[in-house]
């Protein structure tokens, strides 16, 4: 059995395809950070930018802060935050 490793790349711009919120985006983003499997930023950059056009800080800022991990609070019956 052969294993086939994607790319940082690869997996987020899969993500974004698969409907990924933002929260899971940075979480992805945040794993990539902490690796030293070679990324090519301005890519991942790019496809976060063409889902979200003004939201790229913000992924930046949950994923290097690590919030993107927190729960998001409850706000009543069975509704979360995000």
């Amino acid at each position: 059995m052969s294993a086939h490793l994607q790319s940082v790349e690869d997996v987020i711009e899969n993500e974004i395809r698969q409907g990924c919120t933002q929260r899971q985006i940075a979480q992805s983003y945040a794993l990539a950070l902490q690796s030293n499997w070679p990324t090519n930023w301005e890519r991942v950059n790019t496809a976060i930018t063409a889902r979200w056009p003004n939201s790229l800080e913000r992924i930046k800022k949950l994923a290097w802060s690590g919030k993107c991990f927190k729960q998001p609070t409850s706000h009543g019956a069975g509704v979360t935050g995000e």
